[in-house]
């Protein structure tokens, strides 16, 4: 594996029948042992298993059955408010970018498709498609984001894009600074609770420390207002244990719905992201 490049498993088995890279739910030509059945339910003379069969007291055939790994869909829900603007050199949305097309690499490995909706107050097309195995698609629209400047406003479309997904359980991943409110997060937690979902927490340096004291430009970066302010130490540390509050109040409604966060706030890092599914989702 290359230096950029990122791997998922998840636990537990999937529903499909279309050879792939996930454990499945059903029997086939796979590696993995599932259990021991007898010939008459599965005869298939290959998956004799002689030992089984010699030690059965009644003299019955057993055959082994295998798993059949299969795929899965995955989605990447992308926050395009105006806040996704923000960075120090380094855009969020250009760490979207970079996650998308590392994204849509892996899926491709897979063979698993990959769609994408990119929303803010509602869902944008020229930033979205559905579940596709072309991997083509993706690297298009990471170029759109590297173009462009989010200026959306609102997380509604989040929701509505969570309400087009499939039935069907799908990894999904949730590219987000999360600044909406926790009531909105909590509704699109709920909205997609039958998914094995991802939170993506995409912040910039300068959310995680603030300035040191002295006059410092503190910038909206949802409504786009700048202003010059006299950062105290006292304020200073007022902003830090903020910052920590509202940290520990987004790990706290991930943890509800058993879900730990993926937090990307030094730019894209592949290692980190193979890291978080390496201990497990």
């Amino acid at each position: 594996m290359n230096a950029g490049e990122i791997m998922y498993r998840l636990p537990g088995r999937f529903d499909g029948f279309r050879p792939g890279a996930h454990r499945g739910k059903h029997t086939g030509e796979g590696y993995l042992f599932r259990h021991l059945a007898p010939f008459l339910c599965h005869p298939d003379p290959r998956r004799l298993d002689l030992r089984a069969s010699l030690a059965d007291p009644f003299g019955n055939l057993t055959v082994r059955l295998r798993e059949q790994p299969t795929t899965l869909k995955v989605f990447a829900l992308l926050d395009l408010s105006a806040s996704m603007a923000f960075g120090n050199g380094c855009p969020k949305a250009v760490v979207m970018a970079d996650f998308v097309e590392a994204l849509a690499a892996a899926a491709h490995r897979n063979g698993d498709a990959l769609g994408i909706y990119g929303a803010a107050e509602r869902i944008l097309p020229e930033f979205s498609f559905g579940a596709t195995r072309w991997p083509g698609s993706a690297r298009r629209l990471a170029a759109r984001l590297r173009r462009g400047q989010p200026r959306g406003v609102g997380s509604q479309g989040l929701l509505a894009a969570a309400r087009r997904l499939p039935a069907r359980a799908s990894l999904v991943l949730v590219l987000s600074d999360f600044h909406m409110p926790l009531t909105a997060i909590q509704a699109l937690l709920d909205a997609l609770a039958g998914h094995w979902l991802v939170p993506v927490v995409i912040w910039d340096e300068r959310e995680t420390l603030p300035s040191p004291p002295g006059l410092a430009r503190l910038v909206d970066a949802e409504a786009g207002h700048e202003r010059l302010l006299l950062i105290r130490p006292a304020l200073r540390e007022r902003l830090i244990a903020n910052l920590a509050q509202r940290r520990e109040h987004l790990n706290a409604l991930f943890r509800r719905h058993g879900r730990r966060p993926l937090l990307l706030d030094r730019g894209f890092s592949a290692a980190a992201v193979n890291r978080y599914f390496l201990a497990g989702t």
